[in-house]
């Protein structure tokens, strides 16, 4: 016969009394202190039966993987250390297989008793009218945030306010930033690309010509477990597919004189993607600072020291992209009954050349 009680202990903790080789006593702790998981109570016939994977699993949710970190037995306690810190504030379920019947609970770091500051930043990209083969949008918050799985903070609404269904493709937690600080959320592409079994039976989650708006809840968690200070939207409106590929030829540079720390400026005349446009744009052989502007349709590059008169190469890596994933030269969507006018092999860099001239 068994009875069950719960306690607070540095987080949360649950109890089991029981008799057998359960032990009299179970006890599952957060430890604040040590930021470890304890399991105390468990007789030495369980721990010694099977190793501490097998006899603990802590997930951030009941059907995830289990998170990874030390999993093992320290004399007559089960400990876990994770490989990141806890999340203060955000629930962890924790499995004990100790019997014919797991003991499940959940436990938590307290949140703190702070006001909620941080803010989504900005969501990228900004343009209001995007594409609709859309492939991302990069979610940029003021500060760190929890990790884990943000699809569920995230909803996309259509201009009747119904919510769109299944238009991001589920990736969990694997698209945070180091800092987390950043979220990238991917449109399916399956429903995105043409001839594709989801894009056929499902359709494109956006359709040119209609109205939509990208929802970020407030109760997405930031590093402290507190939620965010303000809720945030980005309305937009869905244009044609854009299926050509990058053409630099197509650029137009304004060039700088020489004797000076002008900016070199150029316009892409489309926005392109912001994450990857911040490193995939330099000048050879010259210090300075980007920065991205206009919708992310214009780079500006300023040297750090005056420029001298002469040739140049503005070096572009071919990975570059648009809002629809088309590269320099190769187009993201590629129907096999239409030629492919660019080559196979597509060089890693392009280089665009300009000259800077004397002022005189």
């Amino acid at each position: 016969m068994r009875a069950w009680r719960r306690r607070l202990s540095c987080g949360v903790a649950i109890s089991l009394l029981s008799a057998g080789v359960l032990g009299a006593d179970i006890t599952i702790a957060l430890d604040e202190t040590t930021g470890e998981i304890e399991v105390n109570g468990l007789s030495a016939e369980v721990l010694g039966a099977g190793d501490a994977r097998t006899l603990l699993r802590v997930s951030v949710d009941a059907d995830a993987p289990p998170i990874l970190g030390d999993y093992r037995v320290d004399g007559d306690v089960l400990r876990f250390r994770p490989m990141f810190p806890f999340d203060r504030g955000r629930d962890y379920v924790v499995r004990v297989d100790a019997g014919e019947d797991p003991i499940v609970t959940r436990v938590r770091l307290p949140a703190g008793d702070i006001t909620p500051s941080t803010l989504v930043s900005e969501i990228y990209p900004t343009a209001q009218r995007l594409p609709e083969n859309q492939l991302k949008f990069y979610v940029h918050f003021s500060a760190p945030m929890a990790g884990g799985d943000g699809l569920e903070f995230v909803k996309l609404l259509d201009e009747s306010g119904a919510e769109v269904v299944d238009p991001f493709l589920p990736l969990g937690d694997a698209f945070w930033d180091r800092e987390r600080r950043r979220y990238t959320i991917f449109f399916d592409p399956g429903r995105v690309k043409r001839g594709i079994l989801p894009n056929e039976e499902m359709g494109r989650p956006i359709l040119e010509g209609k109205r939509y708006t990208l929802v970020i809840d407030p109760e997405w968690r930031d590093a402290e477990g507190l939620p965010l200070a303000a809720p945030h939207e980005k309305a937009f409106i869905a244009d044609a597919a854009d299926e050509r590929p990058i053409d630099p030829a197509l650029w137009t540079l304004q060039t700088p004189k020489a004797g000076n720390r002008e900016p070199l400026v150029v316009d892409f005349h489309e926005p392109l993607d912001h994450a990857v446009l911040i490193r995939s744009l330099r000048i050879d052989g010259i210090d300075g600072n980007a920065e991205v502007s206009v919708n992310e349709s214009r780079w500006s590059w300023t040297p750090t020291e005056p420029w001298l008169a002469g040739a140049y190469e503005l070096i572009a890596l071919s990975v570059l992209e648009d809002l629809a994933g088309n590269q320099i030269g190769k187009a993201f969507e590629v129907d096999v009954f239409e030629r492919i006018d660019s080559p196979d092999d597509v060089s890693e860099t392009h280089r665009v050349p300009f000259t800077v001239r004397d002022e005189n």
